[in-house]
Formats: C-alpha cells, structure tokens, sequence
C-alpha cells in the first residue's frame, strides 16, 4: 500500500510506504507536543506537556528524550523516516538552530538538530511553527490543493506562514513571515520582540488580556474582577472571551478593539501577498464569531476592491505544528 503526498516545496508528487512513519515534535511558549504519526498525517501517539521555558532548554530536551523513548517503545526504528521539529520563533532551518523567541527567553542559539542528532539517531529537520504548519493545512488540512496560502495562528503571541505558488516562502536565512511583528501602531505598547505597536501585541491572546488589565486598573468596571478573583493581573484572554458572550461591555469592547487590529493586519498581508486563503488557527480561534466577525468586517472595508480573498478557520487545531513538521520531514524524505 503507498500513500500518495503533494509535496509542497517542490510540487512534486511523492509516494511513501504505508508503513513509515514520522516522529514530530511542536515546542511553544507554553506546551510541548510529540507525536508518532503516519505519512498520511495520522497521529497513532501523542504526548503533551507544559514547556516551562523558563528552566531553560536543557531541562525541557531532557524531557522529551524521555517521552521520545516511551512513544518509540514499540516502534520498529527503520520504519521512522526521521524526526521533524516545529518551535515558536526566529530559527534557521538548514542547522537548525533556533536564534531567538520572545516567548522563550532562556532558549536563545539553541542548536536542535544537534541536541536530537545522537537521540534517537534519526534524521533531524527543524522549522519554525507557523511555518510548518502552513505546509501542514496545505497538505492535510484546510489549505488542500491552495497553492498561495498564508495560515496565521493567533494565541499566545502570532505567527505565520505563507505559500506562494506552492513553495514556503522562508527569506534569506529562515526568518520570513514573521507577520506578527508588523507594525499597525507606530506609537503602540512595546512588543516582546524590541518594536512597538506590533500586530502581536496588539491582537493576540497576550495583548487581550494586557489591553482588559489595563481597562480595569484605571478603575473600569466588569465581570473579569470577579472571574479573577479582584486581581488583574490573572485574567485572560479566555476569560474575556466568556466575558463578552456574557454581555460585558469592557470585555465585548477589547475583543472588537483586539480583532479589529488582527483585520488591519490582515489588509496588509493582503495586500503584500495576494493569497487565495488565509486561514486563521491557535487558541484565539476557538472565539469564532467574536474573532471572524470583526476580521472579515475590516476586511471588507480596508481592503482594496480588485482584491479576492477567503478568510476561514484552519482545520488541524492544536496539532498544526505537529502535522506540519510530519509533512516537512515527509517532503524531505522524496525517494525513501
């Protein structure tokens, strides 16, 4: 049996034995996942677990070599075709060292394909999150078949990754599609990336729930005191979401504000790529209507009018990076 994969680089088609299979691992800010998955984007083992990137990368690699092993227990290891590794920020694919992450602060240089090369000796591909998962939407997900594709996710910070006729667009050293650190506010609050007013701070999770703190520490009344307990500094950006569903005005009112920077952002990556799609993922997603409302809104208002785009949800969830570094590690592997 062979299963049959458009690959998106190269827009060749490929085949792979039914009985390989990928080992992928997706590390962010706040969790790690790894998986055992087919070369038809099936996940047969999955591990997830806090990142705790504070303690710094070794203590996390540490962990998941363990968790490695236990998903390898059963695994005849000629039939894994190679380990693909998706982590949120700056890295450059080719020695696969993750540079810098703003939500990752102790993990500066870190060298992946060296800390993975002895364990478990597999071949090592590492990328950026929401690069990979771009190649993961266009291959398994919402994105089949779409060759200019851009796929944001929006949680605890954005990312992105874009496909231009079929091909990852990645720049000089990796670090292409960096979308969230856009500027839409010149004079906005200062990004944990170094600028100021960048579409990330101003539209992900982080800058909701920074943009409700701020309201109710000049006094503003809302139903997040009490969901926080009278303290502002716990709320969240999933707390405000359920705050506005349940008519507050202060949380209704930083869901539009956020959403309608997201829309503003979006116009500009319009307008700079030209994509059929844009598909919009993470856990700032899952508000729907609270999120796609006020984008498609903006959208329709700031877009120029000879330009077509659909604007839709991405389909892979929380297994995006995961599924996305299965179709990396697949397309890299042509031949096997």
């Amino acid at each position: 049996m062979i299963y049959w994969l458009y690959a998106v680089h190269t827009g060749a088609l490929l085949t792979v034995p039914a009985t390989r299979v990928v080992l992928a691992l997706d590390i962010g800010g706040t969790f790690f996942r790894i998986a055992l998955a087919d070369a038809n984007g099936v996940i047969l083992k999955q591990h997830k677990e806090p990142s705790n990137p504070e303690l710094g990368p070794r203590a996390t690699i540490s962990r998941i070599k363990e968790e490695m092993q236990t998903l390898l227990s059963d695994v005849d290891r000629d039939s894994v075709l190679g380990l693909g590794i998706a982590v949120a920020g700056l890295v450059m694919p080719a020695p696969g060292i993750l540079l810098t992450s703003p939500h990752m602060l102790k993990w500066y240089n870190t060298n992946f394909k060296e800390a993975f090369a002895r364990e478990p000796g597999f071949p090592v591909w590492v990328g950026n999150d929401a690069n990979l998962a771009v190649l993961g939407e266009h291959a398994f997900g919402a994105g089949k078949g779409i060759k200019d594709l851009v796929y944001l996710t929006v949680s605890t910070g954005i990312g992105a990754g874009v496909l231009i006729d079929g091909r990852l667009l990645l720049g000089s050293v990796g670090f292409a599609a960096e979308l969230g650190h856009t500027t839409i506010d010149v004079n906005g609050p200062p990004c944990p990336c170094g600028s100021r007013g960048c579409l990330d701070i101003m539209a992900s999770g982080t800058g909701i729930a920074r943009m409700a703190r701020e309201r109710l520490r000049a006094g503003e009344s809302s139903v997040l005191s009490d969901l926080s307990g009278g303290d502002p500094g716990k709320v969240t950006a999933v707390m405000v979401e359920q705050a506005a569903r349940a008519g507050d005005r202060l949380a209704a009112e930083v869901m539009r504000t956020a959403m309608t920077n997201l829309g503003a952002g979006i116009v500009n990556i319009i307008h700079a790529f030209n994509p059929d799609t844009i598909l919009i993922g993470g856990g700032v997603s899952k508000a729907g209507d609270l999120l796609f409302g006020p984008v498609r809104e903006v959208v329709k208002e700031r877009m120029m009018p000879d330009y077509r785009v659909n604007i839709a949800p991405a389909a892979l969830g929380d297994n995006s990076g995961i599924l996305g570094a299965v179709a990396h590690v697949v397309e890299s592997t042509t031949g096997l």
